[in-house]
């Protein structure tokens, strides 16, 4: 019973955190330009929001690892204490100016570091034997995105952008709400003070490298996936702009593939038993670059929404299969850093494409932009299928 209320509030967590990121990340187009900035402009505080989110998240990861004074709970709830301080100052400043511009890159920097916390809080748990099902709460904070996006995307064509920062204040709040309540039985948190304390076996970042030489190349496979799905969220209003659509549509678009995860995200357990987690890396990595292709081809919203649809075999099954993979690859007692590495990929991917993809889309035009984000999706399909391990059988030989 403990385990199933413990389920129910990390998927409020998760779906809390997920609306949040569609608030910002996904709307961040809508929101600044409507202050006033242009294309280039939007990519350069994209890029910078992740840029310092790639160097904080491992970083921090690196402490979490080491220290015994903090717990992810405590950590988690600071963050989002800031968010929404910071938010609130965000709705009182009008116009492009350069306040307006480090406040959205503080706030959406925040809010990207707070992900592999999130993420690595289920295994904290586990490390006291309890199992939290990671991938159900992952799908619902996909719903939670897409529902967010269906409404911010009325809300934006009736209201008015403006109102996206009180947004940022109430869904952090109501995360706050649900990270405070998620405590192990007993009311205690979830420091195993025993594992953290063997400061011998923490390996520094340089390490961690060293140990892990191929993990380093799946990192790269996954920057390479992860350029265009970011230049297509990033700016994906222009995208669907350009085949004559609009906030809504956008709106529709996003809520169908967020949706779409739900079903994968919540049976993956099962899946990666039948199928392996290797394979469900290498597929994930396949339907991305399908559903890359697919939107390059796109002349309508109908093919705009097929595209879309691939998210389920695509995102859906690359976020929690990334997880595992992290998970059965890397010791306990590095889990932090690992998925601090995977995320900060898949950051280091928005930065490259924020910052490439404003300044090329002033530049070439939407086609070609997608075209080039395409091309380097393949590729990096093809770096998937040579540098993911078969970590599935390393962990039978270990069971044994």
């Amino acid at each position: 019973m403990e385990s199933k209320s413990l389920d129910i509030r990390y998927a409020c967590i998760h779906g809390f955190y997920w609306m949040i990121c569609c608030a910002m990340i996904g709307y961040a187009s809508v929101f600044l330009l409507d202050r006033g900035f242009g294309n280039t402009t939007i990519g350069i505080v994209l890029s910078i929001s992740n840029i310092l989110a790639v160097f904080g998240q491992p970083a921090i990861a690196s402490y979490m690892d080491k220290t015994t004074k903090l717990s992810l709970r405590m950590l988690i709830s600071i963050i989002l204490v800031a968010i929404i301080v910071l938010s609130l100052i965000l709705s009182f400043i009008s116009g492009a100016s350069i306040v307006m511009v480090v406040l959205t890159i503080t706030v959406f920097t925040l809010m990207l570091v707070l992900q592999p916390f999130i993420n690595s809080l289920t295994f904290a748990f586990e490390k006291n034997g309890i199992h939290i099902n990671f991938g159900l709460a992952r799908g619902i904070g996909s719903v939670a995105y897409a529902v967010m996006s269906l409404i911010l995307g009325n809300v934006v064509a009736i209201f008015s952008p403006e109102l996206l920062p009180y947004f940022y204040v109430g869904l952090s709040l109501c995360a706050l709400l649900f990270v405070y309540t998620f405590y192990l039985p007993g009311g205690k948190d979830e420091i195993v003070h025993e594992e953290k304390q063997e400061e011998h076996d923490q390996l520094s970042m340089g390490q961690f490298i060293k140990k892990y030489k191929t993990f380093m190349f799946l990192l790269v496979a996954t920057v390479f996936l992860f350029f265009d799905h970011s230049i297509i969220n990033n700016f994906f209003i222009q995208v669907v702009n350009h085949i004559n659509g609009n906030s809504a549509d956008m709106g529709n678009a996003i809520f169908l593939a967020a949706l779409l995860e739900l079903p994968t995200m919540a049976l993956f357990t099962k899946l990666q038993k039948k199928v392996g987690c290797r394979r469900m890396m290498i597929i994930s990595a396949v339907f991305f670059s399908v559903k890359h292709v697919l939107t390059y081809f796109a002349v309508n919203m109908m093919m705009i929404y097929i595209a879309q649809v691939m998210q389920m075999l695509a995102y859906a099954v690359f976020i929690p299969a990334s997880v595992y993979y992290v998970r059965q690859l890397v010791d306990a007692h590095d889990m932090n850093k690992g998925q601090a590495l995977v995320t900060g990929a898949m950051t280091l991917a928005s930065v490259f494409a924020s910052l490439a993809g404003g300044v090329l889309l002033d530049a070439l035009g939407v086609s070609k932009v997608l075209l080039i984000g395409a091309i380097i999706s393949v590729i990096g399909t093809v770096f998937m299928f040579f540098s993911v391990e078969d970590v599935d059988q390393k962990e039978e030989i270990a069971e044994e």
